[in-house]
């Protein structure tokens, strides 16, 4: 945004401000919700002012049996890491206590913050902070005769507009409830976070999940009167996501993203609306050197007689100063089934997304500018660090990437006290671009990014790289293969260039079950996922079981869950994890440690010239337990292993015990 732009901006806010003030409409105040991220309980408010928030405990204890050496600068030093780590809070940008404070300005005009605190709990008070967590927020609600509008302005705003313009995708919500998010809320009953999954596949999350943050100027409007007694709403942006970096070159440059969606609700239950999304930075202070992106679509939702069609379409473009305008079709089509045309109710989707249509704001993932590769993560006490998956990544059924063409199918019922629900997918990538894959760790995600935060490249062979709450590997397909351990010869998949001479084709499959019954009179629920991914050179309607693909990727995690009483309930958590490459995959040719004379301690390193054939596995338990009206207490202790056979200085092992006190207040 250029300086003019952004005066624009702000007397554009102040106007507002002062102007809503005299307007004659009437102001509902059940409809304006003040901002805040946690459930606020309000007790005998004074004056205008609100406050509410929560404090959230967590101390761990990790032990590694076994662990490869390492340098990892502000973390570990030397020969191996701390075998035993007793520490305090997660290592992300989340607070041990968030207090939210709200209030009205005047009648139109209301005005919100949160302010995080926390500490490290090491006797000492340097570290002791005290910060804003999202901003001062400046809002209002207006009725009118028309409909009613509202303004947002300032700190962060979690926003979602459509999902190939602004959206975090969520997939189908197949997931373990076994280690719990910050972020995940706490329910009035013990148990309720089991029996809503078992009920609606999902469990209840706060303004974050399947959100993007976003912090600028937001106006809406809705109950707007169309024709034929339909109703329009709208939506617009003007500021930065995260992926929009403030300080990248030098303050004040353009970087800024906009967007707006217009919604027309039919009188008989469908829907249309057309989106638009783009996103400038400048990457010199004189904008001499930017790039740009931008979406435009329509979304759909009506029904055929019993068959729901749903649905976006719409064209994206990518331009910078190297490369000229470049346009691509999008397009998302769902066919809802029910089960009168059926035996079994099903999902059909049809994607493809061409490689110029480009967004990192959207639900699919970019897989063809790598300048778009880095995605902003702020880690509490440090910088902004950039980090994000690209080439060929190998994703869970549901979540899409661009220059991939597919289908998938999915269904759900029930069998008496028993609920399945899965499906499986097929795509293949529609441009030659590289010969790269990634997969992401399902079982020991978590665990692995604890070591080394937002970094990457980590690891014996460098083959890690963390975000939030996970991590994953990169996969190259090689131009030459070993024969005999000792001979090499082309591979015929890449030319002299190191380009691909092969297509991408990938298939995706989900196997979740939910069982819920009584035992000793007390409510027992049984939770299996089962997930198999595969990428290889030919076209396949369901995922290979044999080494003619590069990567084969398989999960199963089990969770149980028992009420022992109306306060306490058991979990306990089994996964299993296994990740094997064929010979055309990277190969274990190379030292790890080449300026050592001896690997590990005493032992040379002897490579195998075979490639991945990893195994992950992780058991562990807990309870949750509640204290009192929004005070809850949560206890795990799990044990874990990662290891690979053929790259043999991978070898994790270990155990983590974590203890969680959250009150809501």
């Amino acid at each position: 945004m250029a300086v003019g732009g952004k005066y624009k901006v702000i007397l554009l806010m102040i106007f507002f401000i002062i102007y809503v003030p005299f307007l004659s409409f009437s102001q509902d105040d059940s409809n304006s919700i003040s901002f805040q991220t946690t459930p606020i309980n309000i007790k005998d408010p004074i004056s205008n002012i609100r406050m509410g928030g929560y404090f959230r405990f967590l101390g761990y204890v990790r032990n590694f049996q076994e662990m490869y050496d390492f340098d990892v600068p502000n973390y570990y030093s030397g020969e191996y890491p701390q075998s035993t780590t007793i520490s305090i809070g997660t290592g992300y940008r989340e607070p041990m206590m968030m207090l939210s404070i709200s209030g009205k300005a005047n009648k139109y005009v209301n005005i919100g913050t949160d302010l995080m605190l926390n500490s490290p709990f090491n006797g000492t008070f340097d570290n002791n902070s005290v910060a804003m967590y999202q901003g001062t927020n400046v809002y209002s609600t207006i009725n009118t005769d028309v409909g009613k509008f509202g303004v947002h302005a300032g700190g962060i705003k979690w926003y979602r507009q459509s999902k190939l313009t602004v959206w975090a995708e969520e997939g189908y919500l197949r997931y373990s409830l076994f280690e719990r998010a910050p972020y995940d809320p706490l329910s009035k009953k013990v148990a309720e976070r089991y029996s809503k999954y078992y009920d609606k596949g999902s469990i209840s999350q706060d303004l974050r999940f399947g959100n993007v943050a976003f912090q600028g100027l937001t106006v809406t409007g809705s109950g707007i009167e169309g024709p034929s007694s339909s109703t329009f709403s709208f939506q617009s942006i003007l500021g930065k996501t995260q992926n929009n970096i403030g300080e990248l070159v030098s303050f004040g440059k353009d970087d800024y993203a906009t967007g707006i969606r217009i919604n027309n609700d039919l009188s008989n239950g469908s829907n249309f609306a057309y989106n638009y999304f783009s996103s400038l930075t400048a990457t010199d202070s004189v904008k001499n050197n930017y790039r740009q992106f931008a979406v435009n679509s329509v979304e759909f939702n009506f029904k055929l007689n019993k068959i729901r069609l749903t649905g976006e379409a719409g064209f994206g473009s990518y331009e910078s100063n190297l490369i000229e305008k470049q346009i691509g079709e999008l397009l998302v089509v769902n066919f809802d089934i029910p089960e009168e045309y059926s035996i079994i109710p099903f999902k059909l989707q049809y994607s493809k997304i061409a490689a110029e249509a480009v967004n990192v704001n959207s639900s699919f993932q970019n897989t063809s500018i790598v300048d778009l590769v880095n995605t902003t993560v702020i880690e509490e006490g440090a910088d902004a660090t950039v980090l994000s998956s690209f080439g060929g990544p190998i994703n869970n059924l549901g979540y899409l990437a661009n220059n991939r063409e597919g289908f998938s199918l999915n269904t759900e019922f029930k069998i008496g006290d028993l609920s399945v629900s899965g499906g499986f997918g097929f795509y293949s990538e529609l441009e030659r671009i590289n010969a790269n894959f990634s997969y992401s760790h399902k079982t020991n995600g978590l665990m692995l990014s604890r070591i080394a935060y937002f970094s990457s490249g980590y690891g014996p062979y460098k083959q890690f790289n963390s975000y939030y709450r996970g991590v994953f590997e990169n996969v190259n397909v090689s131009d030459s293969i070993y024969v005999n351990d000792s001979t090499l010869i082309s591979s015929g998949h890449l030319d002299t260039n190191g380009l691909p001479l092969f297509d991408k084709f990938y298939c995706s499959s989900d196997l979740h079950l939910k069982y819920k019954t009584r035992v000793f009179g007390k409510n027992l629920f049984l939770f299996s996922l089962f997930n198999y991914n595969t990428a290889q050179d030919f076209f396949s309607i369901l995922p290979v079981t044999n080494s003619s693909a590069f990567i084969r990727h398989f999960s199963q995690q089990f969770d149980l869950c028992y009420e022992l009483n109306k306060t306490t309930t058991f979990v306990f958590k089994h996964g299993i994890e296994r990740v094997l490459g064929n010979k055309y995959t990277d190969i274990d040719d190379t030292d790890p440690y080449p300026d050592d004379a001896t690997w590990g301690v005493t032992e040379d390193y002897i490579p195998s010239f075979k490639p991945r054939d990893q195994f992950g596995n992780l058991l562990g338990f807990g309870f949750d337990i509640k204290l009192n009206e929004g005070a809850y207490l949560f206890l795990r202790h799990a044990a874990f292993h990662y290891y690979d056979k053929n790259f043999s200085a991978t070898n994790i092992k270990g155990s983590e015990s974590t203890i969680e006190l959250k009150i809501n207040f």
